[in-house]
């Protein structure tokens, strides 16, 4: 047999002829060409990084802080309806903004001081994901940081700056130096950056309308209430939160002491409640919802007491932080804004 007919039925032991070159064939469809960049398409092109890495750096604490922001604008709302549409955009935009400075300021900070920890416990972040260097982040941080209190000094005065100021000093105690990191100084940092950014919002949301500007007692008793419950989120996490050497107040507690923890936090956000309700029903003629809400507080307040004092399971812990815990904190912000007019 000849080698032609060999190399026609493709035998592969037979050593195939040399074959003359030929140009390869044209693909269908023809590949497509790489696009050229323009300013336009850069321009875009930025504009998406930008906001995919402002996501990633916001998204775990956005809904804490929305809460913070929007709770703060829709007690207004109801203690004060602002007399216009025009109004209601204005003060939604500014809570909005107080919002968005807040959070940035807070996590451009924390993420580029702990890239290590993000990356194993946070990897959708944008330093471990790869659309952020540290030193990139550092940047952000220094000029967040630096810009923001002088915009709001010059769009909103003095105490507004300064609110900020005390925001940043607080976070950079606690997260940069000297990182104070034992369980009252959690639960003390949850209850002065409520009180410090609820103090901004007011200042930022005091010229929208009559009745916006409220008293200062209206934050320091939300935050008080913070400091003396806030250690319910960790009550759903011990055993995790243990073998991390992680010193909470719930590991650092025998059994039988983080049962007297649950009974004294059950009885004191009773109390709470129990004390506000008291003093709605005081002064109900002030307005027409402080009766409703003085109940709904205290009746909320009443569920997540019994909760944190009854619960059997980490399953439960969890469910009681995430959703009960932050119902009577709507409620008693509402009604103190009533009570307080």
């Amino acid at each position: 047999m000849s080698v032609s007919k060999h190399l026609a039925i493709g035998l592969p032991f037979v050593v195939q002829e040399k074959q003359a070159y030929a140009p390869p064939m044209e693909t269908f469809p023809p590949p497509t060409p790489p696009l050229r960049k323009t300013p336009f398409t850069t321009f875009f092109g930025v504009i998406q990084h930008e906001l995919d890495v402002t996501e990633r750096l916001l998204r775990s604490n956005a809904i804490g802080f929305l809460f913070i922001f929007m709770g703060g604008l829709l007690a207004r709302f109801i203690r004060a309806p602002p007399s216009s549409l025009r109004d209601a955009a204005k003060g939604t935009v500014l809570a909005l903004a107080a919002d968005l400075l807040c959070s940035y300021t807070f996590d451009i900070c924390n993420q580029a001081t702990s890239p290590e920890e993000d990356s194993l416990n946070k990897p959708y972040r944008p330093i471990p994901a790869g659309l952020l260097t540290v030193e990139q982040a550092k940047a952000r941080w220094l000029i967040s940081w630096a810009l923001g209190p002088l915009v709001l000094y010059h769009l909103f005065g003095t105490w507004a700056m300064v609110s900020l100021l005390s925001h940043e000093a607080l976070i950079a105690f606690c997260y940069v130096w000297p990182r104070w990191n034992n369980w009252f100084m959690r639960n003390l940092f949850v209850a002065l950056i409520y009180y410090i950014q609820g103090r901004l919002l007011n200042q930022m949301l005091a010229s929208v309308g009559p009745g916006w500007d409220m008293d200062m007692l209206i934050d320091l008793s939300i935050s008080a209430w913070f400091m003396g419950t806030i250690h319910v989120q960790e009550f759903h996490d011990v055993e995790g939160d243990r073998k991390s050497g992680r010193k909470t107040l719930a590991v650092l507690l025998s059994p039988r002491g983080l049962r007297v923890l649950r009974t004294g936090t059950a009885l004191s956000i009773t109390a709470f409640g129990a004390g506000l309700a008291f003093l709605g029903f005081q002064k109900m003629d002030q307005h027409v919802f402080i009766g409703p809400v003085s109940v709904l507080q205290l009746v909320s307040s009443a569920v997540l007491a019994y909760r944190v004092w009854a619960s059997n399971s980490p399953e439960m812990d969890r469910v009681t932080y995430q959703v009960y815990y932050y119902i009577p904190v709507l409620f008693i912000l509402i009604a103190l804004a009533l009570v307080f007019k």
